[in-house]
């Protein structure tokens, strides 16, 4: 019997008082943290504690911060589960990248930027990595930077 056939034969069995049981999702998987509902990244004007959100985004593509956004990109929360996410700054050649692994909040001015400075305020484009991701930056759960080499794109 495949699974679905179990999981169904389960639910009818258990009646609709164990159904919403069931198919309640494990915490882990609807953490929402800062005014950034699960599963989104949403980014902040000035730290993620003052829950200032002024954009999100939760598609799996390359997107362009809206304008206006570059500089006002100060912090992100990112509430996805098992997705990591890069922040991309295009202006540098090659683009730089901060990765900010799988349920974390960041505050993008502790962050050296590759030219000098900060990320707070260089961010333009964002990256969210779905399947397969593991959540992870360069294999840990730590905050990761590096630059993207011309032309490559997954």
């Amino acid at each position: 019997m495949t699974l679905k056939r179990k999981l169904a034969a389960t639910l009818l069995t258990a009646g609709l008082a164990a159904t919403s049981t069931i198919l309640t999702a494990p915490s882990a998987s609807a953490t929402s943290m800062y005014d950034c509902s699960y599963p989104r990244v949403c980014l902040y004007d000035g730290a993620y504690s003052a829950r200032n959100v002024f954009g999100w985004f939760q598609d799996t593509y390359y997107q362009n911060i809206p304008d206006g956004g570059r500089d006002r990109a100060d912090a992100v929360v990112n509430t996805r589960n098992d997705d990591s996410v890069w922040l991309l700054d295009t202006k540098p050649k090659p683009d730089a990248y901060i990765c900010i692994p799988r349920n974390t909040a960041v505050n993008l001015g502790d962050y050296a930027h590759p030219t000098g400075g900060t990320w707070a305020g260089d961010v333009d484009t964002i990256k969210i990595w779905g399947d397969p991701d593991d959540g992870k930056c360069s294999g840990t759960f730590q905050v990761r930077q590096g630059r993207v080499p011309d032309g490559w794109r997954p």
